[in-house]
Parts: structure tokens; C-alpha cells; sequence
């Protein structure tokens, strides 16, 4: 059995695939972790593309799958959940009437602003458990991050 390596060994040791993976990891158990800690009982793929319709404004079933890299039906059965919770509603555009756009509801947008006070609650409680050099080298990393979430558009 390998002998186990710390944080501080794990450095010394990786290599850029390891580093790769371990970035992967933490990225994907601290979004489960903010997710997690939201309000409410709707699924971590509703609360995303709720998300998206929010900040992007009104969208069609097709322009959700294609935002959320999902597939048509996959989309299409998520806005149907979403839209039973009324959480959004479809909508008419007066250009096209066989459009119909899918839009928040006043109840989606207090559902958003809940579930991120409740995870923006949850990072910054933990944010404040860490040391004060490690906060300062995340939020260095910050503008890092958001080029590399921004080069996969």
C-alpha cells in the first residue's frame, strides 16, 4: 500500500495530470458543497438552469439545452418540473407565436436569491475557518478562474 501524502507532500509529488485531476476534484466537491447547502428541494440541474434563465433573460427550450450543454429533452423535462413548482412560466413572443419562451417567476427569482444566500452563507463561513494567507492566494487565483470558465464558451 502507498504511503499516504498530505497537502503539503502531495505538491512535491503530483504531477501536472495529478494537478489537473486534483483542481477537477476540488472544483467539482466545492460546487456540490454551495449547492448542497441551497434551500429548497430542487435538483442541482434545475437550480441551473433556473440560473440561466434568470441571467440570460427569457429562453426557448432549445437555447436552455444549448446554455446548459444538455439535450433538448433533457431541458425540456426540467422546465416542466420547474414549471410545476412555479418557479418559471412559458411565455408568448409576440414575433413568433409558436415560440414560447420560458421565463422566472417572481417565486424563481426569491428562490434564487434564497438558494445563493444560503451558499454565499456556507463559503463564507468556511472561507472564515481557513487561514488568512489561504483566502488571500484564492482570491488571487480568482481572475485565473474566471478566464478559464470564460475560455469555454
Amino acid at each position: 500500500m502507498p504511503p499516504a501524502t498530505t497537502p503539503s507532500t502531495a505538491n512535491v509529488t503530483s504531477s501536472p495530470g495529478d494537478d489537473i485531476d486534483r483542481l477537477r476534484s476540488v472544483l467539482l466537491r466545492l460546487a456540490r458543497c454551495i449547492r448542497t447547502s441551497s434551500v429548497g428541494e430542487i435538483t442541482p440541474s434545475q437550480l441551473a438552469v433556473l440560473g440561466s434563465i434568470a441571467r440570460h433573460g427569457p429562453l426557448t427550450v432549445r437555447e436552455i439545452a444549448s446554455t446548459e450543454r444538455m439535450k433538448p429533452p433533457s431541458a425540456s423535462k426540467i422546465v416542466a418540473a420547474l414549471e410545476q413548482l412555479g418557479l418559471v412560466e412559458r411565455t408568448v413572443d409576440p414575433g413568433d407565436r409558436r415560440c414560447t419562451p420560458i421565463a422566472t417567476t417572481p417565486a424563481g427569482v426569491d428562490y434564487l436569491k434564497q438558494a445563493r444566500a444560503a451558499g454565499r452563507t456556507w463559503l463564507a463561513r468556511h472561507l472564515d475557518e481557513i487561514d488568512e494567507q489561504d483566502v488571500a492566494m484564492i482570491h488571487a487565483a480568482l481572475p485565473a478562474l474566471e478566464h478559464l470558465l470564460g475560455s469555454t464558451s
